[in-house]
Order: structure tokens, then sequence, then C-alpha cells
């Protein structure tokens, strides 16, 4: 596949839906269906062939939506240490096969802030399909593991508070050299509106903004971090 950001960018607007905070759907070449963070998004979204949940805070792991998403082929993954029955647990470096896709855990954290402690083992991910290495960053600060990351397309959260803001999500784009930066996690429950746009603007022609597709209004359980 052309691995160029032009070609990258056509993938994602007919491959990739973003539904606000973390939560996006990915539409394999041989019709699977690919989740990560499916927060608030509609059973219709579905069926899911793979559920991605990068750590159990309510706007992330929102077993609803998972429930809703999921059928009897359905595989949910969440971090090892947060995985309960029925729910593959993923630890950072390690990897699964399932068919034709492979999913790699990545480490993800705040370097001091409380909400995301390095020592509860959460993760984001690094999933391969269609040809692409795909990297969801899942809620951090900018890492040092960042450094030695490979992926084509990368879904950075820009709000800042719980992770890492526009400035610091510019500065991990650089680390890890993606063709494509896709801006997540602001305009919904924390970090402005406007974040996304300032990331894009920032980071310049590799950047692309996803427009949001409708959502359930029912409100998430749990914390939202």
């Amino acid at each position: 596949m052309d691995k160029s950001t032009d070609a990258l960018r056509e993938w994602a607007g007919s491959h990739l839906t973003w539904y606000g905070q973390s939560a996006f759907r990915i539409r394999a070449e041989n019709g699977d269906l690919l989740f990560f963070d499916p927060y608030r998004v509609p059973a219709e979204a579905g069926p899911a062939r793979l559920i991605l949940v990068t750590h159990p805070h309510g706007d992330h792991y929102d077993r609803g939506a998972v429930s809703a998403l999921s059928g009897p082929d359905t595989l949910v993954v969440m971090p090892r240490s947060s995985a309960t029955d029925g729910i593959t647990g993923l630890a950072a470096g390690e990897t699964l096969r399932q068919d034709a896709l492979r999913v790699t855990a990545v480490a993800a954290y705040n370097l001091t802030r409380r909400f995301h402690p390095r020592s509860a083992g959460w993760t984001g991910y690094i999933l391969e399909t269609d040809g692409l290495r795909i990297y969801h960053a899942g809620d951090t600060d900018l890492i040092p593991e960042m450094q030695s990351l490979e992926a084509d397309i990368a879904l950075l959260p820009v709000g800042g508070m719980f992770t890492m803001n526009v400035a610091s999500a510019v500065e991990a784009a650089a680390r890890i050299r993606a063709a494509l930066c896709i801006p997540m996690h602001y305009g919904m429950l924390i970090g402005g509106r406007n974040a996304g746009r300032r990331f894009v603007e920032q980071l310049g022609t590799r950047a692309m903004e996803l427009p949001r597709a409708r959502r359930t209004h029912r409100a998430g359980p749990g914390r939202t971090e």
C-alpha cells in the first residue's frame, strides 16, 4: 500500500471514524470492524471483530458499549492489569495475532500526574491491519517509549490536563515520525474544542483532524479521564 501522507489521508477518510474522546472505528478492507475505546459508540456501529480498551476509566472502558458492539466472535482486549473474565489481557510489549490482525500493547502513562500512573500498567496499542501500523496512544503524556515506536498513522491525545497537550503531542509526532497524525481526547469532556485544529496548524501537512461522528446521548459510566 502507498504509505505517503496523501494516501493515508484518503484511507483514513474512508476507513476511520472518530466518535469523540478516544473512540475510533476502523473498517478493514475485508469488512471487519475494529474499535479503540468505544465510549458511547452506538450498537449499530458494530458488530465488532476486535475491541481494544486502553484502560478502565469510564470514558474509555464503556461496558455498555462494549457489550452492545460484541458478538459471538468478538475479541475484547484490555491491559493485563485490568482484564477480567472473558477479556484478553496484554501488557506493554506483548503481542497477539488474530487472523490477519496483529496487536501490540505499548506503554501509556502520566509522568508526574496521578491520573494514569505508570504502576497501573495501562497501555496504548499498535494495530496492524490492511498493511498499516496504527498507533493509538491511550491516555498518556509525552513518554520516552515513544522514541522507539514505528507507525504509519498515530492517534494522539491533545486535550491536556489528563494527557498530553497540543505542544507535547506535536513533539510526540516528531518522535514517532508517523506519516499521518490525528488528534483525539479533546472537545468533549476535557480539552478545548479547538485543540484539534491547533494541533493540525502546528504540525502541518502530516496532521489531519477527523469530524466527530454521532453518538448516543446517554451518560457514560464511571470516571471520565
